[in-house]
């Protein structure tokens, strides 16, 4: 009985985020409405959504709507498949023009996680001999300490930006007081915005600093592309007026292959 009982609420559950996905920002009523599901009921299924990252309150408390945190259910295969047959043969270019080690980096719920990386055939990366670790791929970093979070952020509509924010306020205490400094935190964004690309100097990896600019797709920051460079061997303005546009070039040329499949 209890399984039974168990796949009932999972199928619940599935029709409600169905129903989400398809008129976000609703009350239980009119989600009652749609899926003929009880309110007493749907109020269980929308607190275990939210406690799972999945679903959040709307800014009055009595709607709800989808979190970003419910795309990463379909990113296992395609992220997987766009990034080896069309955004690493353009990573290995890359990082053969600029020399410095180069990756690419998308969410992954409360981190961005390494998806492909230069750094075990770049000559100038500091991180040779890390194997799977540190900077390769697999490696998850944090969103608000890296060029590639912040540019990732910076480049996200403002409903996808404040879910993930949403999200990093309800992880650990660092992240949370990071994620509470909205004020702080929109100036950067626009100061990204403007200049077109993220940067992170020192701090994750010492000695060294990164410049990150985003991959969209259909409107919204896919990837970012990342550029690690050693703080005592160039300058920002160096790093920037050197390989800031060939960077955003990758990046357009990812781009315009990503219209042509469906990911």
């Amino acid at each position: 009985m209890a399984d039974r009982g168990t796949t009932k609420s999972l199928k619940k559950g599935l029709v409600v985020l169905k129903t989400l996905n398809e008129k976000d920002d609703v009350t239980v009523l009119m989600l009652s409405k749609q899926t003929g599901i009880p309110r007493p009921t749907l109020y269980r299924l929308l607190n275990t959504l939210k406690e799972t990252g999945y679903v959040t309150t709307g800014p009055n408390g009595d709607t709800y709507q989808l979190t970003i945190q419910v795309r990463a259910l379909s990113q296992g295969y395609s992220d997987e498949a766009w990034v080896t047959e069309i955004a690493s043969p353009i990573l290995e270019k890359l990082g053969n023009d600029v020399v410095w080690p180069v990756g690419i980096g998308s969410l992954d719920r409360d981190s961005m996680i390494i998806r492909d990386t230069t750094h075990q055939t770049s000559p100038l990366s500091l991180e040779r001999g890390y194997g799977g670790r540190r900077g390769h791929p697999g490696y998850r970093v944090p969103i608000l300490a890296t060029g590639m979070g912040m540019a990732y952020l910076a480049f996200s509509s403002k409903h996808k930006r404040d879910s993930i924010l949403d999200v990093l306020r309800s992880t650990e205490p660092k992240e949370r007081e990071a994620a509470s400094k909205i004020k702080e935190l929109e100036k950067e964004f626009q100061q990204i915005r403007r200049r077109g690309y993220g940067l992170r100097e020192g701090g994750l990896i010492p000695k060294t600093g990164s410049i990150a600019v985003p991959i969209m797709y259909e409107g919204e920051p896919l990837a970012c592309l990342n550029l690690h460079y050693i703080l005592s061997a160039l300058s920002l303005k160096q790093v920037v007026g050197r390989y800031l546009a060939t960077m955003q070039s990758a990046a357009k040329e990812i781009e315009k292959r990503l219209k042509k499949v469906d990911i």
